[in-house]
């Protein structure tokens, strides 16, 4: 049960994936969606804008507004937040003391709205009789709150249930959590990382014994193969919109660079995978025929030049009607002429982390690329018919508020030069985050203050600029979803 999370859309791929591996081994589960069932109460936030596919194919607007109604009714907006970034929501990012996030949990456990009740509602619903576990899947601060209620919930109407929590977050903070028992006193189990073969041998163990305890498995080794099919009820995707519901797969694990300093991926996924691309493209086919959906998602953290032709290849030489994907990428001169076969194969989206232009930026995040590079490959791929996501970072210890601005202006110059709808953003204040390089080592100058406990990242001497600049980049980023998309005569003189 993945709690609500409203800046995705898509469901979610981690419970699919258990749910095919315990199939397998003879077990039933059910997926219960809370997200979508969150998001569906503000109508037309799952439909996609423009051309982009995957993760920033939504309507931002919208969104907001489901995740503005979720932080309103935590019950934690006039408590004082602990060790607060700059630019941070403190309820999202969960900046509290956790004595604060227990209290909120516990009252919203005694009132039965909003939550109790939907929540006991949601659960019977997809549990016609008490279930053996029930586990929560944390990806992020954003859904602590809920994810710990419902933990709560469970043990109030199936006291016989064991309670296992894990996901991504879980991973990011095992070892805060393997220290301080009250992080985990809702939980009756702790799975960490890709843990589909534990997650299975523990439903084992538990059927047959009735065992409960911590269990916090190692990564799996490197190279090893594993689950690319995930499975899917028709009951969770019927809440989705079938003309644009997308569907995530993921076919490496790790992170082929692994040196960005700001990033969390060689601690959450370390053991790099190999791509086997045939199988990628058949897993597509299969859920192609399955569900009639021809939209996919890679939720890999780098494909990388090599990687998006193998794919691409495959998917040409056992053509999926009409599909359309999604992936994301490092920035690299060799796909400039791969974009005429990308695109052919079906790539419809691609997310490059371009982080910064800046050379003392791309020095620190240890980054680098040549602007004009970067400039020649996002419109080589946006004039081929891909829509290219371009990722920047703002407010780097150091940087100049001109610098920024300087950044921000190369961007909107570059979205204008390139075919109408075909470059979109993500763009975001720098963060110092659990598990990162940059956290590890602090850059001259740099003061960690502090970060809460379930909290993401931590406060610390940010450039004084970047609060009122970080609302700048949120209208930047929702005036993709004002403008009206263009089509025909007028695409084509722009």
């Amino acid at each position: 049960m993945p709690p609500p999370s409203p800046s995705d859309t898509n469901p979610p791929l981690g419970p699919a994936i258990l749910t095919t591996v315990a199939a397998r081994s003879g077990f039933h589960t059910e997926v219960l969606d809370l997200n979508i069932l969150l998001l569906k109460r503000f109508g037309g936030q799952t439909a996609g804008v423009g051309h982009t596919l995957g993760d920033h194919g939504k309507d931002r607007s919208s969104v907001a507004a489901a995740a503005q109604w979720l932080f309103a009714h935590t019950g934690l907006r006039d408590t004082p937040p602990l060790h607060l970034p700059d630019t941070a929501d403190p309820v999202a990012g969960m900046h509290y003391p956790l004595a604060a996030v227990t209290a909120a949990v516990t009252a919203a456990l005694a009132d039965p709205e909003p939550w109790r009740s939907w929540l006991e509602q949601q659960l019977r619903t997809v549990c016609d009789q008490p279930p053996t576990v029930v586990g929560v899947s944390l990806m992020g601060p954003s859904q602590v709150f809920v994810g710990l209620l419902v933990l709560r919930v469970v043990k109030e109407i199936w006291p016989g249930a064991t309670t296992m929590l894990g996901g991504s977050h879980v991973t990011l903070l095992r070892e805060e959590i393997q220290r301080d028992p009250r992080l985990r006193d809702t939980a009756d189990l702790m799975l960490t990382g890709h843990c589909e073969d534990e997650f299975v041998s523990t439903l084992a163990r538990l059927s047959a014994r009735g065992i409960r305890r911590p269990l916090l498995p190692a990564q799996p080794p490197a190279n090893t193969r594993f689950e690319y099919l995930p499975t899917f009820s028709e009951r969770q995707l019927a809440h989705y919109d079938r003309r644009r519901l997308t569907l995530p797969v993921q076919f490496t694990r790790g992170c082929s660079y692994g040196r960005c300093t700001f990033c969390t991926y060689p601690v959450v996924e370390p053991q790099m995978t190999p791509l086997a691309p045939e199988a990628a493209s058949r897993t597509m086919d299969t859920l192609s025929r399955t569900h009639g959906v021809r939209r996919f998602s890679l939720k890999d953290s780098l494909f990388t030049a090599p990687m998006l032709r193998a794919l691409a290849e495959a998917l040409l030489r056992e053509p999926v009607a009409g599909v359309q994907w999604s992936a994301t990428t490092k920035a690299s001169r060799a796909l400039i002429p791969l974009a005429p076969l990308l695109a052919e194969s079906g790539l419809a989206t691609v997310e490059i982390g371009v982080e910064t232009i800046s050379p003392s930026g791309q020095r620190l995040f240890d980054k680098r690329a040549d602007p004009a590079m970067l400039q020649e490959l996002i419109l080589a791929l946006a004039e081929g018919g891909i829509t290219v996501v371009t990722n920047l970072i703002f407010g780097f210890p150091g940087e100049q508020e001109s610098e920024a601005q300087a950044q921000l202006a190369w961007f909107l110059q570059l979205q204008a030069a390139a075919p109408a709808n075909r470059v979109d953003c993500s763009l975001n204040m720098l963060e110092m985050v659990r598990g990162a390089p940059m956290v590890a080592h602090p850059p001259p100058g740099v003061e960690l203050r502090g970060v809460a406990p379930w909290a993401f990242s931590y406060d610390w001497n940010a450039p004084g600029w970047r609060r009122e600049f970080a609302a700048g980049l949120g209208r930047v980023e929702r005036a993709r979803d004002e403008a009206p998309p263009m089509t025909g005569a007028a695409a084509h003189r722009k």
